[in-house]
Order: structure tokens, then C-alpha cells, then sequence
């Protein structure tokens, strides 16, 4: 029985998608993946220059995903302000948020457990900047008057990313993440709201 070339290629994926996720991608085999695959090795390079090129495909979607998120955040931030900042608002993106994660949750979880070694081990931290970079043109058009440091703009950036990190280190299902939403929802809308404020608490 002879397979098509996007047969064998998808029976390679999905064959590295269960060893990286056993073995890390680090102790991920060659040798394995071609076995559950029933293809050669020299077949796997056909398709994949090597390991880590084989490990950015099975995640491709997801991080094509992220791009695109932050290209439509960034292409929304000219009509924000901080009178449009509602907790409406903050919620709609929130929902937004966890629809992606809960539906690419088995490659964020490859890219933030399971990448170490790999070029894309790196993926917390670049996210995080990338998030930080939205965060801060978006406090550029909401409230220009407020000159915030680079600094506090990340570490809020590194509290949504390492929210999400926990979720899904801690097998929190899409429902238990709907239920704790109210409470977070609550407490990050709080917080720029106060930030966003023309005059700083401290000036108060």
C-alpha cells in the first residue's frame, strides 16, 4: 500500500507530537518517532530539515495563532481609550483569550513544558515581550498623559502569561478557568482602571 506525500507527512507529526509530549523534546528520538510513524529516518528529513524543525511544525498553528493575536490587538489599540476601557471590554478580551488557549492547550503546553533544547524554548519569555509591547501602545493611546515604566508594563505582561502557565500546569479545565474568571476579571480591571486614572494614587 502505497501513501500519499501529506499522508506520510501528517503520520510523522502526529507521531512527534506524542513523543515530544512523552520525552520532552530534549530526549525526543528520531528513531521513535519514525517507528510510530512506520516510515525511515531519511523519509523524516525529506519533510524536516531536522529535530527542531520537526518540533516548530507540530506547534505551527498554534504560534501562527499567537502572531495573529497579537496583530489584532495591536491594529485595535488606535480606538482605545480609557473611557472604552469597561470591564465589558475587559471581559470580551479575557474570553477571547482563554477560547485560544483552551483550544490550542495541548501545543502551549509543548511549547511552555516541553521545548527546553529546542529554538523555541525561548517562547515565555517572547510572548511575554510581545504582550508587553501591546500593553504599552495601548497605555500610549488610552492614556497619554501617563508615562509608565517599561519595567511595570512587563511584569503585568509576565502576570497574564504566568496566570495562563498555572492553568494549564495545573490542569485547570475550561470550566474551573470560568469560574475563577469573575475573580480576575475583577481584580486586573481594578487595576488599570487605577493606573489608567489621570492622577497617580500616590499624587492623590
Amino acid at each position: 500500500m502505497q501513501f500519499k506525500k501529506e499522508d506520510i507527512r501528517a503520520n510523522i507529526l502526529f507521531a512527534a507530537r506524542e513523543e515530544f509530549w512523552k520525552n520532552g523534546f530534549a530526549k525526543a528520538s528520531i528513531r521513535s518517532i519514525t517507528a510510530a510513524a512506520k516510515t525511515s529516518k531519511s523519509n523524516v528529513y525529506n519533510y524536516f530539515q531536522d529535530k527542531d524543525a520537526l518540533f516548530a511544525a507540530v506547534v505551527e498553528t498554534t504560534i501562527t495563532g499567537v502572531k495573529k493575536g497579537f496583530d489584532h490587538l495591536r491594529s485595535g489599540n488606535p480606538d482605545r481609550s480609557a473611557e472604552t476601557y469597561t470591564i465589558d471590554s475587559q471581559k470580551e478580551m479575557m474570553r477571547r483569550i482563554m477560547l485560544f488557549v483552551y483550544g490550542h492547550q495541548d501545543d502551549l503546553k509543548l511549547l511552555l513544558f516541553r521545548s527546553a533544547g529546542s529554538s523555541l524554548s525561548n517562547f515565555k519569555d517572547c510572548v511575554t515581550n510581545d504582550l508587553a509591547d501591546v500593553l504599552a501602545d495601548w497605555v500610549a493611546y488610552a492614556a497619554p498623559e501617563r508615562k509608565l515604566s517599561r519595567f511595570f508594563i512587563r511584569m503585568v505582561a509576565g502576570f497574564y502569561v504566568g496566570a495562563i502557565e498555572q492553568m494549564l500546569a495545573k490542569g485547570v479545565t475550561a470550566e474551573q478557568a470560568a469560574e475563577h474568571l469573575n475573580e480576575f476579571l475583577h481584580f486586573v480591571y481594578g487595576g488599570w482602571r487605577s493606573v489608567l486614572q489621570t492622577t497617580p494614587i500616590s499624587e492623590v
